[in-house]
């Protein structure tokens, strides 16, 4: 069973080609691929999609839609997360890319986005030894943390499993475009975007203390890539990293000190990504400091295997 999923976030528009056997359970990736468009520049500020942004979606929704059908995908399922879900004309946005591309595009709530993210961030780490798990998407627009309460054993009881979760409006593009666009950045300026951050991690009203952190997104795989000293990304070597909090401690002091030249230099990872790692690092860094964290594992997996999931079980 091969289909489609497209998730259209603030920065990058991922594509995941699948197939699913029924017999087995097992999951195959036949591609797995995103381009870093970022559809959701100026929404926090205007709160509108600008045109310009609405034609690179619907030019890569149809280059996405030529190679589903390469592979003879059956079905193509987009979603589109935060920077959407704010603009005043996502209705807009949502017709010129079904007018020209056929394609219909779900705008998930935050809890359905925390939720099949979660999902989709786990699925292939069910592990008892592992225990309770929190997830962490930092994301263009928004993050979603995510918990659950209960351990599922096989993917169908993880797709019925309750989970808990909270999206909040603090992203990566969302911070950079506020406080951190200016690199060097400004200790001052640091100093404002983590009591912003600080501000909105107080909505987290559930409880996360002694689970296992698990990071989902660009900002976390990124900061997988710099830490193993990559030129290209691999996503076989960052999945299930294990990174510490004195490791990231280090990590953003050293890319606070770089112009932007110098960060985009570091990896091919770093396209349409060296102006908002450090905003996105910053994050991480705040939200496992201030809930008692010493670790979080790298998941290069997230939202749309979640929905493959959701879709195919």
């Amino acid at each position: 069973m091969i289909k489609t999923t497209i998730d259209i976030g603030t920065n990058t528009m991922l594509m995941l080609i699948a197939d699913y056997d029924k017999e087995t359970s097992l999951v195959r990736t036949l591609l797995d691929i995103q381009r870093v468009p970022r559809l959701g520049k100026g929404v926090d500020s205007n709160r509108n999609i600008l045109p310009e942004s609405i034609q690179k979606a619907i030019d890569i929704l149809n280059e996405y839609k030529g190679i589903s059908s390469e592979y003879k995908s059956k079905t193509i399922t987009a979603t589109a997360t935060s920077f959407i879900r704010d603009a005043h004309n996502r209705d807009e946005f949502i017709k010129s890319v079904k007018d020209s591309t056929g394609i219909q595009i779900e705008i998930l709530s935050g809890s359905d986005e925390a939720k099949w993210t979660y999902l989709g961030g786990i699925y292939d780490k069910l592990d008892n030894s592992i225990g309770r798990i929190t997830t962490i998407d930092i994301g263009g627009g928004s993050t979603e943390i995510t918990t659950d309460f209960t351990l599922a054993k096989t993917l169908r009881e993880l797709t019925h499993q309750e989970v808990t979760g909270k999206s909040m409006n603090i992203g990566s593009v969302r911070i950079n475009e506020k406080f951190l666009n200016v690199h060097p950045p400004s200790f001052e300026n640091i100093v404002s975007a983590e009591e912003f951050i600080n501000e909105h991690l107080g909505q987290i009203d559930f409880d996360i203390s002694g689970t296992k952190l698990i990071g989902l997104a660009g900002t976390v795989t990124t900061l997988g890539a710099i830490i193993l000293g990559l030129d290209k990304f691999e996503a076989d070597k960052v999945d299930n990293l294990v990174i510490t909090i004195s490791e990231i401690k280090i990590i953003l002091r050293r890319l606070a000190s770089m112009t932007l030249e110098e960060l985009h230099f570091m990896g091919d990872y770093m396209t349409g990504r060296a102006d908002i790692v450090i905003p996105g690092i910053l994050i991480l860094k705040c939200f496992m400091k201030k809930f008692g964290f010493d670790e979080v594992r790298v998941s290069t997996k997230g939202l749309r295997y979640g929905v493959f999931l959701k879709e195919v079980l």
